[in-house]
């Protein structure tokens, strides 16, 4: 019979489960910077002028300027969680990172009211 030491069985296994982890959270790292790369990409294509018109209620309205100005922030927002994710991945981060985008995307795609003229007396 073959005699294992059980410091090198339990270092050995320590070490799978090490690499292991290193290459799903390098994959997890991976796909996020993907998908975050492209809402980065779609909001500035909107602050940018590119996109013209979006669908509220089935019909095509005009993206106004203040909307424009929402959504480079929602481009802001997501060049540093990019940049954040790019250097570590921390979970609790990223989550309230990704609610405060959720707030900004929300926040630009709420209708706009402009005021009607009033007339003078």
């Amino acid at each position: 019979m073959v005699k294992v030491s059980i410091n090198r069985f339990v270092l050995r296994r320590v070490e799978k489960v090490r690499r292991e982890v290193e290459v799903a959270a390098r994959r997890l790292r991976e796909k996020m910077l993907k998908d975050l790369e492209e809402v980065f990409e779609t909001s500035a294509r909107v602050a940018r002028g590119e996109v013209v018109r979006r669908r509220i209620d089935g019909r095509m309205v005009r993206i106004t300027l203040e909307q424009r100005r929402k959504w480079l922030r929602v481009a802001e927002k997501a060049a540093k969680i990019i940049e954040s994710v790019s250097i570590n991945i921390d979970e609790r981060e990223i989550y309230a990172q990704l609610d405060e985008l959720s707030r900004l995307i929300n926040e630009a795609n709420t209708k706009v009211e402009v005021p009607s003229p009033q007339v003078l007396p």
